[in-house]
């Protein structure tokens, strides 16, 4: 399996990959992917995790976009993101493999959530394990959906990824986005039981906390950047209230692998498979085959006038007057082909000779 852990340059400390890297899997089952939206290279980052990925982007963030790119990095079957600066039992990663895969079958299709544990208090320096968390205050146990998701990752790449819409910039997004669409899909989601979770001590500075003003907390408000439902993505809830499956903005690299996925049965078919790409018909391609049923439809049309004349004449008389017209139109057409040249008339000649 894969773990995905995001940073925007705000970690303070990097304790997850030591609890992380204390499991009671061998090593060599996962592997820890974290992901810099920024620039910034964390030297315990570069040590301890397999891959290390900065995205550099630019003023407003887009976490989104992060988990794309450690998507696409993963070797693993299972694709697991959670919080970065967590304290996580050592059963975490075992906890996973065992409700994907049972008694070494393929593993699920199902949307695994763990829970997180929060709490005011400051990271202990002397913490050695995880008896020593029962010593502190914890808060009511809510379902936090953004704390630690966990799907097969052909699932996440089949319903294209995390949405890279612009309404999910900034603070107020998460994993939930593609926990959803995947629900929505039919995918059943299942919660671990709270004894097995993830547990958060405070930040320094501590978001939004009104007793405690700081300018770096003020800038954090400058974070939430959209509309949100209760600190949930308005874009997300609403997806998920109406049934979305599919991301409105798609990374271009998860749609080329979604798309590689198809098993097309014909040839036939192989031709309207990839005949737009992701940006579907253009303008000018819809106007041509608008302007195709216009001809079509007036086509119909005529062949309605010529049964009318037909009867209105009869047989005799109306094969007389078919005949004369097309003597008249080869006529014509012989009179162009002298001005502007047999080549210059490739369309009129083809159906006047039929």
């Amino acid at each position: 399996m894969s773990i995905i852990l995001l940073d925007w340059s705000c970690r303070e400390r990097f304790h997850a990959l030591d609890w992380l890297a204390n499991q009671t899997v061998p090593r060599e089952q996962y592997e820890l992917i974290w992901v810099e939206l920024f620039d910034r290279v964390v030297p315990k980052a570069m040590r301890d995790a397999d891959i290390v990925i900065t995205c550099n982007q630019k003023r407003s963030y887009h976490k989104h976009q992060g988990y794309n790119a450690g998507l696409l990095e993963s070797r693993g079957q299972v694709v697991t993101v959670c919080d970065s600066d967590a304290v996580f039992p050592p059963n975490f990663v075992e906890s996973i493999i065992r409700n994907f895969r049972q008694l070494n079958s393929e593993p699920e299709q199902l949307v695994l959530m763990h829970h997180e544990w929060r709490t005011d208090a400051a990271y202990p320096e002397h913490l050695a394990g995880i008896d020593g968390l029962s010593a502190f205050p914890w808060k009511d146990l809510w379902p936090n959906v953004g704390a630690c998701l966990s799907v097969q990752k052909i699932d996440a790449i089949r319903f294209g990824g995390f949405d890279e819409h612009y309404s999910y910039r900034g603070f107020i997004c998460g994993p939930y986005d593609l926990a959803w669409r995947l629900v929505n899909a039919g995918l059943p989601e299942i919660w671990h039981e709270p004894n097995i979770a993830l547990w958060h001590f405070a930040h320094p500075a501590p978001y939004f906390h009104p007793r405690q003003f700081s300018f770096s907390n003020l800038r954090r408000w400058f974070e939430v950047t959209y509309p949100h439902c209760e600190y949930h993505a308005l874009t997300a809830v609403e997806g998920f209230s109406t049934g979305r499956v599919l991301p409105l903005v798609e990374n271009p690299e998860v749609h080329r692998l979604r798309m590689s996925c198809r098993r097309i049965g014909t040839r036939f078919e192989e031709k309207y498979a990839t005949k737009t790409g992701p940006a579907g018909f253009s303008k000018l391609q819809r106007l041509g085959l608008r302007l195709a049923l216009v001809r079509e439809g007036l086509m119909r049309c005529s062949g309605l006038l010529i049964w009318i004349a037909e009867k209105s004449l009869g047989r005799e008389r109306f094969e007389a007057s078919y005949r004369s017209a097309l003597r008249c139109g080869k006529f014509l057409l012989k009179i162009l082909g002298k001005t502007p040249g047999p080549s210059r008339l490739p369309f009129p000649r083809k159906h006047a000779n039929r």
